[in-house]
């Protein structure tokens, strides 16, 4: 029984408890016969009492006894009360029920175990509803948030410059270098339709992924010409992994922005793939600038859309998927590790 309902709201619980205690009196009036006000004020002094226990000793009784147990004593503390506050105000005489009708005593015990069975019920209902409604306007939350977070991923990937930028860069190919400004335009194509797909859809593969990240680095290689060189080294065995779309390129973008396009000879790229203990492990490492490591970079990124990646990954997995930068062994750049639970 939810004993906190019995406290936050009293007054529908009297409400409740006196119709439960007319409805009572009624009953053993017109089986047992007797004076019908007696019996109306015995059962009111029975049901308040106990309405008066709950909202007096439950927080008492919380404290040494458990929400399932701590009923049972308050139930029969205000059963006793009751009949004690009933038999003095119908006969005067407290202990009239406790010595001499006992068949009172009986029908007192047995309607108190039904009503705190009845409105122990609708406690648990009302609770249940609430945790389910909870559970419910969470989930909206969360879907809200991801709808919004893959959208903001969208336009960070396809920002207006980006694509001036590689439509600028085909125009000066197409005289002197024509094959360069055709396979430039077929990786922009790759590029956008795969953007577009995936923000639809809750969940590709790792080998989709994949190719969304190669058009990207294909493109970057060509706009910076000999300053970018990437490797791929990723399993074909892992690229049938599901895995929610937009969570790679996110940090080869970061790479490039952050590690290789500032310096003037630029650097390499390595995007690596493996399984370890039923985890996809996704690292993307540069030789790059690097970024400070004073602090903390579990939890911290260096831009909009690793953020975006920690904030998905905390939705969609909670606890066991992470994102990290630590230092490459090599001393230089920043090394990117991806962590995300396989399903089985």
């Amino acid at each position: 029984m939810n004993l906190n309902h019995h406290i936050e709201r009293p007054l529908s619980t009297f409400l409740a408890v006196t119709v439960f205690s007319f409805g009572i009196a009624v009953l053993v009036w017109a089986v047992g016969g007797g004076h019908f006000l007696g019996n109306l004020v015995v059962s009111l002094s029975i049901g308040c009492s106990i309405s008066l226990s709950f909202i007096f000793l439950s927080k008492p009784m919380l404290k040494v006894m458990s929400p399932y147990l701590a009923p049972i004593p308050i139930t029969a503390i205000g059963l006793v009360a009751g009949l004690i506050l009933g038999g003095s105000l119908v006969l005067g005489r407290p202990w009239f029920f406790f010595s001499e009708d006992y068949g009172t005593l009986l029908v007192g015990v047995f309607f108190g175990v039904i009503g705190f069975a009845i409105f122990g019920t609708r406690a648990r209902l009302r609770e249940t509803a609430a945790q389910l409604a909870h559970a419910r306007l969470k989930t909206a939350k969360q879907e809200k948030m991801l709808a919004e977070t893959e959208l903001k991923l969208l336009q960070a990937q396809i920002e207006p410059h980006f694509l001036f930028n590689t439509l600028s860069n085909v125009a000066s190919l197409i005289h002197k270098n024509p094959h360069a400004a055709e396979s430039t335009l077929v990786n922009l194509t790759t590029l956008l339709r795969a953007s577009l797909s995936r923000t639809r859809q809750g969940e590709t593969t790792f080998g989709q992924e994949l190719d969304m990240a190669k058009a990207y680095l294909e493109i970057n290689a060509i706009r910076m010409q000999d300053r970018l060189s990437f490797h791929i080294d990723v399993p074909d065995l892992l690229k049938s992994t599901p895995l929610p779309p937009l969570l790679v390129q996110p940090l080869i973008e970061n790479a490039i922005k952050h590690g290789i396009d500032p310096l003037v000879d630029g650097g390499d790229i390595w995007l690596r793939a493996f399984n370890q203990d039923n985890t996809l492990v996704i690292e993307v490492e540069d030789n790059g600038q690097g970024v400070s490591l004073q602090r903390n970079t579990n939890t911290q990124g260096t831009g909009t859309g690793l953020k975006n990646v920690r904030e998905r990954l905390q939705a969609l997995y909670g606890h066991e998927a992470k994102l990290t930068l630590t230092e490459p062994a090599t001393g230089s750049g920043v090394l990117a590790t991806l962590s995300i639970p396989r399903q089985n």
